[in-house]
């Protein structure tokens, strides 16, 4: 379980990214985000089955469930920072 972890950990850099270019070049909803963060954090886990620099010895089940942990986490990240940063120009 540490190893699927720190994997997500490693994948969650690139997760972040990518839900952050979806989110600034589409128009999607907002309230479908966390749903679109979870599938790109699954196909990011799933790409990292192929790559040979970043495979470890996760099975395929690891591997997604590792992908699908960065998605939330990419989520809940955006929705963290967001939300901090609306509460701040608020007091200001």
């Amino acid at each position: 379980m540490e190893t699927i972890i720190i994997f997500a950990g490693v994948i969650s850099v690139l997760t972040v990214a990518l839900v952050q270019l979806i989110k600034k070049t589409t128009t999607i909803p907002d309230k479908l985000m966390p749903l679109i963060s979870l599938f790109v954090g699954l196909l990011v886990g799933a790409i990292a089955l192929v790559v040979p620099e970043i495979t470890s010895d996760l099975s395929i089940g690891g591997h997604l469930l590792a992908g699908a942990i960065s998605g939330l986490s990419a989520s809940g990240i955006y929705d963290l920072a967001t939300k901090t940063n609306q509460g701040f120009r608020d007091t200001q």
